[in-house]
């Protein structure tokens, strides 16, 4: 008997205990986001140095649980390379150089390494990973020209470049590498790698296996003799890719749930409904009288 009320006494206090709790859920439905940051591209033109740009963007992301979310990305990329710039004498010789401007669109799929939730300390950071496909849409011609190099006297008398089909955009295929951390409740600082996988070859002006010539006459041949002709090429690496390193701020979209707080000397609505009907179960005036029989 004395043990049954023990365990009825800690039942009883385990209620009290719960019923005490201000529970608040808090959801977090997305994000948006601004970065900037720099651009470095692979390619055909001087590949062993990594050129660099600036880039900038933003974002907006939707969350669908405390692990996963959906991001639409757009960023302002500018690309550009120059072989006078290369340590290989083939490439500083070719001279040629590049430079574009683009709008890329993407959407990605990102999923956090750790539960990530907003305004809670044990859950402010967390590793992430994204991946999703793009289009690049140049803003323009671009630049694309040669730059003669010192490394040899050579008089150049003409140049010419090889030819790109005409295309709109370009496809890529985004891998993306970055971590967050969460600031305040509604503002994260985050930093990211992304890695783009283009699906063409042009992106630079110079696919694998076309031709840059460069007729040229050195000093010591007489006039009228036959000029010298040079034919460079890119190399055999395949398609372009290209890289970007931002970093930025975001804003949490989230909605909280929980017991409605009124602000002093203004009643809740929870309470002025609850008034309400108690007012409306008082009895009225004809009721309260009461009649005695004889």
């Amino acid at each position: 008997m004395l043990k049954r009320f023990y365990i009825f006494c800690c039942f009883i206090c385990f209620v009290q205990f719960v019923n005490g709790q201000h529970l608040q859920l808090i959801e977090n439905r997305g994000e948006i986001g601004v970065f900037g940051g720099r651009s470095g591209s692979i390619s055909d033109i001087v590949p062993d140095i990594l050129s660099n740009y600036y880039i900038g963007g933003l974002f907006y992301k939707k969350q669908y649980n405390d692990y996963a979310g959906v991001r639409f990305n757009y960023e302002k990329i500018q690309l550009g390379s120059n072989d006078t710039l290369s340590t290989n004498i083939y490439e500083k010789r070719r001279g040629m150089r590049f430079s574009r401007d683009f709008h890329d669109i993407s959407l990605l799929g990102e999923f956090y390494f750790t539960r990530f939730l907003p305004g809670n300390k044990g859950y402010r950071f967390s590793p992430y990973l994204g991946f999703g496909v793009g289009y690049m849409l140049p803003t323009s011609d671009g630049i694309k020209q040669i730059n003669y190099s010192t490394v040899t006297p050579l008089f150049v008398d003409s140049s010419s470049m090889p030819e790109v089909k005409k295309t709109k955009g370009f496809v890529n295929f985004p891998i993306q590498f970055g971590f967050k951390f969460n600031l305040s409740q509604r503002w994260n600082f985050f930093a990211e790698g992304m890695y783009r996988f283009v699906n063409s070859d042009e992106l630079d002006f110079l696919a694998d296996g076309a031709f840059v010539v460069q007729t040229q006459k050195f000093a010591s041949v007489p006039d009228g003799n036959a000029p010298i002709v040079h034919n460079f090429q890119g190399s055999r690496s395949g398609k372009d890719q290209f890289f970007t390193i931002k970093a930025g701020v975001s804003y949490n979209l989230i909605k909280i749930y929980g017991e409605e707080k009124s602000k002093p000397g203004k009643k809740s609505k929870l309470s002025s409904l609850k008034e309400k009907e108690a007012s409306s179960k008082k009895p009225g005036f004809l009721s309260r009288l009461k009649f005695k029989r004889k």
